[in-house]
Formats: C-alpha cells, structure tokens, sequence
C-alpha cells in the first residue's frame, strides 16, 4: 500500500507541513507548438499560487530547442534543465521523474499553460486522499479555436466512475503522482507515441489503487491558428496526425504489453484493426456524454464536426493497420 503524503504540523506552529512538488515539463512537442509554447509554459508556472520554495521544476530538453537555457532562466530562473537528447516524450517524463527530490511529481508539457492554482489542486487533491490514491488527473483543454472543444473532449476528455471522483483514464500532460509510486511504475513502454498512460493505468488498477480525478485542476494545450485555409490545414493536421498515430499505438502495445484489453485482436491479422478501433468508438460515446456538459457542448454541435468524426477513427484505422505491416512508428 502506498503511503499518504505527509501532512504533520510543524511543532513550533501547529501549521500543516505543505509537501514538495516537482513538475516534470518535456519538450518534444516543442517544434510544432503554434499558440502556446515553453515561454508561456513556463511564464504560467512561475505564476503559480503554491509556495516557490517548495516547487522545483524540471525541464527534460529534447535537443532541438536553440536558445532553451537563455529562455528558462528569463521566465522561471532556478528551473533545472535535463538533457533528454534523442528521447521519447515518455522517456523523458521518465528521466524527469528519476531526476525528482519532490514527495509529488506532477506532469506538465512544453505547450501547455496551467491555471495558475494547478499546483495547489495538486496538492490539495493527494492530501486530501486516501493511502490507496497514488495519483491525481486534471482537466486538459485545448486553445480556443475551431471545433477545439470538440477535438478536447475526444483527445483529452476525462473517464471516471459512478461518482465522478475516481478517473479511469490518465492524460499525461496534466497529472500528478507520488514519487514513490511513479519512479517504481514508470511510463512503459516508453519509446511509444502514446499509450503508455493506458498501460499505467491498467497496471495502476490491477494493484487495487486509484487515481483522484479533480476538473479545477485545469491546463490548457496548445492548438493550431484556425483562422484561414493555412488554419484549417494546421487543425487537421494537428487532430487527423494524432489520430493516426493513437491508431498505430493501439495495435503496437497490445504485441509488447500481454493482458491488455483488445489484446486477443492482434492474433485475428487484418480483421482484428476493425475491431479494436470499434472498440474505441464504444468507449468514446461515454467520453463525449460525460464531458460534453463541462466543456460547454450539446449534442447539436457535433453535426457540423460528424466528417472530422469520421475521419477520427479512420485515421486510427489506417495507423492501426500501418502497425500490422510494421511502417515506422509515427512521431507527433
């Protein structure tokens, strides 16, 4: 059983002891950010309401950043910088955790923007858990734009139980966990795309603990300029890309990771993509039922959204058959 965090006063005050917090930020994404970048990352976590003497903040650099420690230190001076050179994003969240001397790790990504009480939900969250919670998911939206809410919910929507308080599902660019239970169940397989956080997830309820789910604990991801032709490509790009390599990474884990649902599909060859991009249809109408209210949408602004529906899951379908014929692992 994982132990609570630590919440004894200090003697000579009464005050509860508030625990450290280290935010793991990679980089990979950083390349193609349009509308949030490291900057304002950064600028939002040097902001935040928590105490500055207790955060540390840990940036895992991918490499391909020119300029990325002159820019750390004008928005949040004291951040660390990692080399994360040729990594994975999971690899580097995996390196960010090992590299942590917080009592919680909390994930954030270089193109997302935290409110900036993030910290404090964090903490508010786990403190006010259980021994069996290790972890706790935030709400992930992405910037104004077109169809942005749409694309949110079927890309970072939320999954919880009956009463809304345990989530089922985990989004790895705002989350957090106790150190000592991520640097023992890291992210694996790392070197994927996506998907590692469904895997953790599966191993996280196979041990009999839970993830606390908080909707104010809120962040916002980086979205393509939707104004023009040039917009509209970037959108689809950026939805349509993700898409398919969710697609691939569906099929690929379920041959490295045994006892995953749907796993049985990879043994059916070309019938068994059609199956477990069903599956994912399925599962996706209780995502979309569940976090339409929160995000503000009814069922009548799906209409115009139904062809980039489609094309959804036949993104995924053509990702999960481009991992059947063994095509190089997408990069998005």
């Amino acid at each position: 059983m994982t132990p609570a965090i630590e919440r004894s006063s200090d003697p000579t005050s009464g005050v509860p002891r508030r625990p450290r917090v280290s935010v793991v930020v990679e980089t990979e994404n950083e390349r193609t950010a349009q509308t949030i970048g490291l900057r304002q990352a950064l600028r939002a976590l040097a902001t935040q309401t928590y105490p500055r003497a207790l955060t540390e903040v840990i940036v895992v650099d991918s490499g391909e950043m020119p300029g990325l420690a002159r820019l750390v230190e004008e928005q949040r001076p004291g951040t660390r910088i990692v080399d994360g050179g040729g990594l994975s994003e999971y690899q580097m969240k995996n390196l960010g955790v090992r590299e942590a001397t917080g009592e919680i790790v909390a994930f954030s990504d270089g193109d997302c923007v935290p409110r900036p009480d993030w910290i404090e939900q964090v903490v508010r969250s786990l403190g006010a858990a259980g021994p069996g919670v290790v972890g706790v998911q935030g709400r992930t939206t992405l910037h104004a734009g077109l169809f942005s809410r749409q694309i949110s919910v079927l890309l970072y929507g939320l999954r919880t139980d009956t009463s809304g308080k345990v989530s089922r599902r985990i989004i790895s660019d705002n989350c957090a966990f106790r150190r000592d239970f991520i640097a023992r169940v890291p992210f694996e397989p790392a070197a994927l795309a996506s998907t590692p956080e469904t895997v953790l997830s599966t191993r996280l309820t196979r041990m009999g603990l839970t993830l606390t789910a908080n909707d104010g604990m809120r962040s916002t991801h980086d979205y393509p300029k939707t104004r023009g032709p040039r917009g509209w490509v970037a959108m689809l790009g950026f939805f349509l890309q993700r898409a398919y390599g969710n697609g691939y990474c569906m099929l690929r884990v379920r041959s490295l990771v045994p006892g995953l649902r749907g796993a049985r599909t990879r043994w059916l060859g070309p019938a068994g993509p059609p199956l477990l991009v069903a599956g994912k249809l399925v599962a996706d109408w209780s995502q979309i039922a569940e976090n339409n209210r929160s995000l503000g949408l009814t069922w009548r602004d799906w209409i115009p959204f139904a062809p980039l529906y489609v094309a959804y899951y036949v993104a995924h379908l053509a990702g999960a058959y481009a991992a059947l014929l063994r095509i190089p692992a997408p990069r998005f």
